[in-house]
């Protein structure tokens, strides 16, 4: 009886978190049309309009300031992803070790031998824009990632055709990928070049293609 009351509560707490991040999102979609609205306007404004017409208004139906830091938390990361408008707001920095963004997608340099080869592989490590090293074991059909403070990501790692790949998220304790991504989202990769046991992988997301370099370790 234990074992099916603690099943039934674990759907709960999934499903609570699901809808959570549905709301997170459909609140997000208005802060982005606002944001788009007032382009032409100083930033230090717009920031204010958002928080004061759109994110100050939402945190206020949760009493426990704990609650609203956390969702706060996921609002910020789910802007990051999915509105660039908003990451207009806060200029990255300059971008180091084969990390870059840029709107045109990468020239393919790789043959479909080379591309098979890439899973036969178990350890990599990858750079991050802000220079911080991943370290990625991918065995068993899964692909988990190890960051510099010992927290980790876990997802499934399927390959495709014509040189890709598609990560599944299942679960993260990290900051920021733990609230970047949700259950069952997935992202395709593609590598589209290869030097000695280095690819060149990009992520495309609406517009924008993010490129880094995947290394064996």
């Amino acid at each position: 009886m234990k074992k099916y009351l603690f099943i039934i509560l674990l759907l709960c707490v999934n499903f609570s978190k699901s809808q959570s991040i549905k709301s997170v999102d459909s609140l997000n979609i208005e802060i982005c049309k606002s944001l788009v609205q007032n382009k032409n306007l100083d930033n230090e404004i717009r920031i204010n309009t958002m928080e004061k017409s759109h994110i100050f208004p939402y945190l206020s139906k949760f009493n426990d300031t704990i609650i609203q830091k956390k969702i706060f938390t996921q609002i910020y990361y789910r802007l990051v992803k999915n509105c660039d408008e908003f990451k207009t707001l806060f200029p990255a920095k300059p971008f180091s070790n084969g990390y870059y963004e840029q709107d045109k997608e990468p020239i393919i340099n790789i043959s479909t031998e080379q591309c098979n080869h890439f899973d036969k592989i178990s350890k990599y490590y990858y750079i991050e824009g802000d220079g911080k090293k991943v370290e990625v074991t991918l065995n068993d059909n899964l692909w988990i990632e190890k960051f510099e403070d010992d927290t980790y990501s876990k997802l499934y790692y399927r390959k495709k055709s014509n040189c890709q790949f598609e990560l599944e998220f299942i679960e993260s304790n990290n900051l920021s990928r733990g609230n970047l991504s949700v259950k069952g989202e997935k992202y395709l990769y593609k590598i589209f070049n290869k030097e000695n046991e280095t690819y060149s992988v990009y992520l495309k997301n609406k517009e924008t293609y993010y490129i880094f370099k995947v290394i064996k370790q």
